[in-house]
């Protein structure tokens, strides 16, 4: 897409917030273009009939977002306006670039994604698959040992896309398939060494001096996250992980898509608990 539509997708988007806000006890705004559905959901379960959300505003990414808080914030209507984005690698690369205002929420995860990532949902979903009891459920999926075994084989991938977002944004990273790295049979780390294949072709080619810089960046993670990596690992690359390494023990065909519905509609909506407090501290209601 060109810069000239760009600005027209945003000025339409923009266009169509002052047209619903009317019906909105408060208006959201969220990054993830055709996703309205999921955040209305999301919300829905958070918030419940506490305000009314008759429409949920996608901005087509963070900038679009960023752009709707200052336009919003030039004509003084921000009162009922909250503002929701990715973490991203915000918090360990550019913090002085992160908006500070109370109507504008990072996500503590990388993206909204992360919170659907629910021991209990997934357990519960997988019950329905392989027509078993709670315990024999739990040890065919054993949930933490797949949670735990993708997060320390994708670190050294993620410190690595942290670095290139930081210091070579113009080398994909991020947004590169997850197949390249995901064995699709078990859910786990491929068995060709593709991590270490492309930290050694992509990042120590693009910086000599690569590594010293990615542990700066580790080191920085730890300051905000302590050793626990899952924040910095993106949702959509850890659902990928879960839908392959599910059919891998169920031995079932599922649908990733469906999958991702029954996360949204039963993950913890506690951990998001957060945002509930930002909302009701501003007392509109």
């Amino acid at each position: 897409m060109d810069e000239k539509s760009l600005e027209y997708s945003f000025d339409a988007s923009l266009n169509r917030t002052l047209f619903y806000s009317e019906f909105n006890d408060i208006n959201i705004y969220v990054e993830d273009i055709n996703k309205e559905y999921e955040y209305e959901t999301v919300f829905k379960r958070l918030l419940g009939d506490e305000y009314r959300i008759s429409s949920i505003f996608c901005m087509g990414g963070k900038i679009g977002v960023i752009k709707a808080f200052e336009e919003n914030k030039k004509q003084n209507i921000n009162d009922l306006n909250f503002y929701i984005v990715d973490g991203d690698f915000d918090r360990y690369i550019f913090p002085e670039k992160m908006i500070k205002d109370s109507h504008f929420i990072y996500l503590d995860t990388y993206n909204i994604e992360n919170y659907y990532i629910d021991e209990e949902a997934c357990y519960k979903f997988s019950k329905g698959k392989l027509r078993l009891i709670d315990d024999k459920v739990r040890k065919i999926i054993n949930f933490d040992n797949w949670l735990n075994t993708i997060i320390t084989q994708s670190l050294k991938l993620f410190l690595s896309y942290c670095f290139l977002k930081k210091y070579y944004p113009e080398i994909p990273s991020v947004s590169r398939k997850h197949c390249e790295f995901i064995d699709s049979k078990t859910g786990f780390e491929r068995t060709d060494d593709a991590y270490n294949k492309y930290f050694e072709n992509v990042i120590i080619n693009a910086d000599s001096d690569a590594m010293s810089k990615i542990n700066d960046i580790d080191r920085d993670y730890k300051l905000i996250n302590g050793d626990n990596y899952f924040n910095l690992i993106c949702g959509k690359f850890l659902l990928s992980s879960l839908g392959f390494y599910l059919r891998s023990k169920i031995n079932n065909r599922i649908d990733n898509d469906d999958l991702k519905w029954y996360l949204i509609e039963n993950f913890d909506i506690k951990k998001l608990d957060y945002i509930k407090e930002v909302i009701q501290s501003s007392n509109y209601s």
